[in-house]
């Protein structure tokens, strides 16, 4: 089974406001595909907040002539086909998906999904932190942190580490080995 990470950036506190998706995917053990883009948000959205382009860098120059949600959707949507979707901190990642597909005008698609913070918490509890940073600095994984090409690319990381870890590679079986939840957008 395939597993697609996946990772959004925000340009404020609205989830809708994607200004940033990154994509890196997994099947039969080798990491196969991976995907970048910044992201306009719809102007009806707000501006970037500082707070937020102090996180990730990303500025209203940055994606002047970057596509729109509906068009980057286009180029997403085919990773999702056969896939299992893990994300770090998967709330966010879901519901900024979600909002973004709400807010413009697509249908929310049904994904199954897992969280990688809940399979970290469940694989090394002896962790005092299960932030991404530091679960790829734990894992010896180079981190452009906040980047979201290199954040889908953690995400990932650690689901192999743990699979490597636990010997059991069928996506479904380590979930179910570890006591990790499955969920469904």
């Amino acid at each position: 089974m395939k597993i697609c990470a996946i990772d959004f950036e925000t340009a404020n506190r609205s989830m809708a406001s994607v200004c940033a998706v990154g994509i890196s995917t997994m099947e039969d053990g080798a990491v196969s595909e991976s995907y970048y883009s910044l992201i306009q948000p719809e102007r009806d959205l707000g501006g970037f907040s500082p707070m937020n382009i102090a996180v990730h860098g990303i500025r209203p120059a940055d994606v002047r002539e970057a596509p729109d949600f509906r068009t980057v959707y286009r180029e997403m949507e085919p990773f999702f086909e056969d896939a299992l979707i893990a994300a770090h901190n998967a709330r966010f990642d879901m519901s900024c998906l979600k909002a973004a597909c709400l807010h413009s005008g697509l249908p929310v698609p049904h994904l199954r999904y897992f969280d990688t913070v809940e399979l970290s918490r469940r694989v090394f509890p002896q962790l005092e932190h299960h932030r991404l940073n530091d679960m790829c600095d734990y894992l010896h994984v180079e981190l452009d942190h906040h980047n979201a090409l290199s954040d889908s690319y953690g995400c990932l990381m650690i689901v192999t580490h743990v699979m490597n870890l636990a010997g059991i590679y069928e996506p479904e079986e380590l979930l179910e080995a570890c006591r990790t939840r499955i969920l469904e957008l």
